[in-house]
């Protein structure tokens, strides 16, 4: 090789055996042939009864076709040779494979979120952060409060409203479609955030006959007087009111 090829991925991280419990991602690159990456991608659109199409195929599709043949044909061509070597090692010898392993793929201890305990007093709430310390913050009477919050940085600390929700009755039931809530985070660095904004989750996704239909249309009109409630609510925020 007198040239070093492009590098491209890995596209996401493979799953090992289903049955396994993964200890460590193992980044590997080495450089293949064209032949190799037209036999892989053969082999993945074979699979897959040919679908979607290789016109359809994205970048993204084409790459991670070919990664999960490699990943794939390393693990299942390696493991008979691993499970007959794990077979005949002595346990201290195994013992020693082990340490030298734990000093190379040392895993860093996750720490548990702590979950916060505010105290409220004289409209201002007082936080933990990891970075400030307990630090005491002005509190908005619109905003339902941290209790479920877990200890974060000072620019994680966000104000939510009461969440208003929309939906329809469908096959299987009253389903909600819109979630929304006012909601400010006042101490970003990266996006600042000056004045409260609306947070809009819509999520409407069926097949309906016409009766189900008409309802979907009612609860759309719904959402919309509840958005524009909203959005009246967030101006007048913005403008100095106090909900």
């Amino acid at each position: 090789m007198t040239a070093t090829p492009p590098a491209f991925g890995p596209t996401e991280t493979f799953p090992c055996d289903e049955n396994s419990t993964p200890f460590a991602v193992v980044t590997l690159s080495f450089a293949v042939t064209r032949e190799q990456l037209r036999a892989a991608l053969a082999i993945g659109q074979a699979e897959n009864a040919g679908e979607p199409p290789l016109p359809e195929l994205t970048v993204r599709d084409t790459r991670r076709e070919i990664e999960g043949y490699f990943a794939a044909a390393a693990v299942l061509g390696s493991d008979a040779e691993l499970q007959s070597v794990d077979a005949v090692l002595a346990p201290d010898h195994a013992a020693e494979l082990d340490a030298a392993i734990d000093r190379a793929y040392t895993r860093r201890e996750l720490t548990p979120l702590k979950t916060q305990q505010p105290l409220y007093r004289d409209g201002t709430v007082t936080l933990k952060t990891l970075d400030h310390g307990e630090v005491v913050l002005p509190e908005p009477a619109w905003c339902t409060g941290h209790d479920a919050d877990t200890v974060g940085t000072l620019d994680e600390v966000t104000h939510n409203g009461r969440h208003v929700r929309a939906g329809s009755i469908g096959s299987h039931g009253y389903v909600d479609f819109l979630d929304a809530f006012v909601t400010h985070a006042p101490y970003l660095v990266q996006r600042p955030e000056p004045h409260p904004l609306v947070s809009v989750n819509l999520d409407l996704n069926t097949d309906a006959d016409p009766d189900g239909v008409a309802r979907i249309a009612h609860g759309l009109r719904a959402a919309a007087l509840r958005l524009e409630r909203l959005a009246a609510e967030a101006r007048h925020l913005r403008n100095g009111g106090q909900a």
